[in-house]
């Protein structure tokens, strides 16, 4: 009964993170009460693919939305790992282009509305100083 179990939660995992036979997330939290988290990440059932994106397994003492937000906030760390890596790689691709000379980056340029507006812009990094 237990193995239908982790196949069932692998099948589901499949059906829900992976795309275009690639993961669709940058990282997984996989939290609960029991040992199971623990059995599915470590299972042959469990998709290699999604082996790779666990980032934390993480014991939480409620079921449903409180064990949700409980396994949220023992991940802040993680979590915030996470999106400093995104902000550093974004930061990085800036770098590279304006470091380059490629004309497709505009720093401190009023022209960014205008490229916003027409949909221009791919990209947009915004600081706590703009003004609009």
């Amino acid at each position: 009964k237990r193995h239908n179990y982790v196949r069932k939660v692998a099948e589901t995992a499949v059906s829900l993170f992976i795309a275009n036979d690639k993961p669709n997330v940058t990282g997984l939290i996989l939290a609960g009460s029991a040992d199971f988290k623990s059995e599915l990440s470590g299972s042959d059932m469990f998709d290699p693919r999604l082996q790779t994106k666990v980032l934390k397994l993480v014991d939480v003492s409620y079921g449903g939305e409180n064990g949700f937000n409980q396994a949220i906030e023992l991940s802040q760390e993680c979590l915030a790992n996470v999106k400093f890596i995104q902000e550093k790689k974004l930061i990085g691709k800036y770098f590279d282009r304006d470091l380059t000379g490629h004309r497709k980056v505009l720093f401190r340029s009023r022209r960014h509305n205008e490229g916003t507006r027409y949909g221009a812009v791919e990209t947009l990094i915004v600081g706590k100083t703009l003004m609009l």
